[in-house]
């Protein structure tokens, strides 16, 4: 497709978006990971499939970027194969190289891959028409990836983001985002460091109306005893940027108190042109009015996506191949230039990204945000709790120095407060006083009678990255590593889990699903996860009216190994439980 005629498509489809007045936002962004950490972040990436108009092979690098770089819709596009390797259709590589390796441990690790794949292959007719030559769309779950020092694929099943396949605003172009957490692979390998491959990455070939464009990218956060204090979050969703603006809100942190403020982001897009300019990546703090257009020597203001993949001023070359136009696929991390802290100033406790094109749109699903800062106090020190097994006759006195706050009440104190025992699905109503708890005490039965569970009710608390529901909580944490490894617990078991950070606290929340509608929560909350986990669980609202509050506890099982013990968190937010690792 030539560019008179692209851009004829292009104003079409702004008719379309100008009528239904959205950024196409259909996966809304919320934290993958979360860390406050001495270190830093890092990438590896490239692309998947290439132009085989270089030496008649796509392996070869493309490095074409000037006003006569073509554009993907006028590329015919095949897949790259480097691996000489029978079990990959497709294949590319980049390393991972740090500066002293030996100081460095990687603590998280998650690959994304994403492609246009509305079919298998299509091409140009002679008349100018975008033509299906096969029809075929198979499963693109699941990739190959060989790290460092190994002779083998793993394979890789991923977890689903996006799939614009059944969705008529992307029909066209059908774009697909998959992510797999792989730090156990990472962290469980001989030497993290050295060269990845992954194969196998699905994407339409030939030529399509808005071009093929496919790639992976491995996110990295990496530990550091000699490096600053950071805090880390990572963000995934997908949205297709347009004129009308996308925001995505960086919460959780505090920036410090004094001292200059340094700070980076990471994205990762597809189809971001190169000649075709207007993709803008702005940036502001909760103190500043006015949005900054953010840039760097590779990337300019109005052209951020413009199909490389960089890191700070640098083209990110250790990888093969090594194109310097990657024809669609954009990933980078770039520093945010902050002449004395007029963009995040000290005491920072929140920053908007936002994104929006006047030209070509893109594809985003990936951004994260690095900011130096001091660890809170809170995290900082262990909770000194002392953990009782409760008997009937217990009282168990739980002491948490974080909140100075002491609970000291035996179990028929807790009969005598509610004055009727209630089944344990009964919902706690929030009364008028809102310094006022209720509390649910247990049935007293051979599986709990051991077990003293009370519920600490809540307002509902606003969290902007997260969608308005009521939430299932498995746990709280305030010590981040905790929170990761309970989550790993959960996946073993099955059990699709994440968390996310309370901002009046600062504690990681746990929670195994959320829901909409408060019936099909209470639902899911009764039925122990479909028999999946019969551990402690309570219902949290987030982003609802405080009359719609409720609060719940489940009972512990006899057998149940772990030990728990309940604390009330400073401004009356929720119940919270900790679990204890030997």
């Amino acid at each position: 497709m030539n560019l008179v005629f692209k851009i004829h498509l292009l104003i079409g489809f702004l008719l379309i978006v100008s009528v239904q007045g959205f950024s196409q936002q259909s996966k809304p962004f919320k934290v993958r990971h979360q860390e406050f950490i001495k270190g830093d972040i890092t990438m590896i990436s490239n692309n998947i499939v290439n132009t085989d108009a270089i030496k008649k092979s796509p392996n070869n690098p493309y490095n074409e970027r000037d006003i006569k770089s073509k554009l993907n819709d006028e590329s015919n596009m095949r897949y790259i194969d480097i691996d000489d390797d029978s079990s990959t259709f497709s294949s590319s590589s980049a390393d991972l190289k740090l500066d002293n390796e030996k100081n460095k441990k990687i603590i998280y690790a998650g690959l994304y891959w994403s492609a246009t794949y509305p079919f298998k292959e299509g091409k140009l007719s002679k008349k100018q028409k975008f033509e299906v030559v096969d029809s075929t769309r198979t499963s693109f779950d699941t990739v190959k990836i060989k790290l460092p020092n190994q002779n083998s694929y793993t394979d890789i099943v991923g977890e689903l983001l996006f799939d614009g396949f059944n969705v008529p605003k992307f029909q066209t172009s059908a774009p697909y985002v998959m992510f797999a957490d792989i730090t156990s692979l990472v962290t469980n390998s001989s030497n993290p460091f050295g060269t990845y491959t992954v194969g196998n990455i699905k994407s339409t070939l030939g030529k399509i109306s808005g071009g093929a464009a496919a790639g992976w990218s491995i996110f990295f956060i990496y530990e550091d005893s000699t490096m600053t204090e950071k805090f880390i979050t990572f963000y995934d969703g997908f949205a297709g940027i347009t004129k009308n603006s996308l925001d995505i809100n960086f919460t959780g942190f505090q920036t410090m108190p004094q001292g200059n403020i340094n700070a980076k982001i990471a994205c990762a897009a597809l189809e971001g042109d190169f000649n075709l300019k207007g993709d803008q990546l702005l940036f502001k703090s909760s103190k500043n009015d006015e949005f900054v257009q953010l840039s760097n020597g590779l990337r300019e203001k109005s052209n951020v996506f413009n199909s490389s993949i960089s890191i700070e001023n640098s083209m990110f070359e250790t990888r093969n191949p090594n194109s310097s136009n990657t024809l669609g696929y954009d990933s980078f991390i770039m520093s945010i230039n902050n002449p004395n802290n007029s963009i995040i100033g000290n005491d920072t406790k929140e920053a908007t990204l936002q994104l929006k094109t006047y030209g070509d749109r893109f594809f985003m699903f990936f951004t994260a945000f690095c900011v130096e800062v001091i660890k809170p106090e809170k995290l900082n020190t262990e909770i000194n709790a002392v953990a009782t097994t409760i008997t009937n006759n217990a009282t168990p006195t739980i002491t948490n120095t974080v909140n100075k706050v002491a609970i000291a009440e035996s179990k028929e104190n807790v009969v005598k407060t509610t004055e009727k025992k209630v089944e344990k699905s009964q919902p706690i109503i929030k009364n008028n006083n809102q310094n006022s708890v209720s509390k649910v005490a247990p049935k007293t039965t051979e599986t709990n009678k051991k077990v003293r569970i009370t519920a600490i009710e809540s307002p509902s608390i606003s969290i902007s990255s997260l969608s308005q529901g009521y939430y299932i909580i498995a746990n709280v944490f305030a010590v981040p590593s905790n929170a990761t490894r309970f989550i790993e617990k959960l996946k073993k078991k099955g059990i699709s889990a994440n968390y996310f950070i309370n901002p009046i606290n600062n504690y990681r929340y746990v929670y195994v699903s959320n829901h909409s509608d408060f019936n099909a929560a209470s639902s899911y909350y009764n039925s122990n996860l479909d028999g999946k986990y019969f551990g402690d669980l309570w219902i949290m609202t987030v982003n609802t009216s405080p009359k719609s509050n409720v609060a719940f506890t489940k009972k512990q099982t006899k057998n149940s190994a772990k030990t728990v013990f309940n604390y009330k968190p400073k401004n009356n937010i929720t119940s919270c439980k900790k679990e204890r690792y030997s």
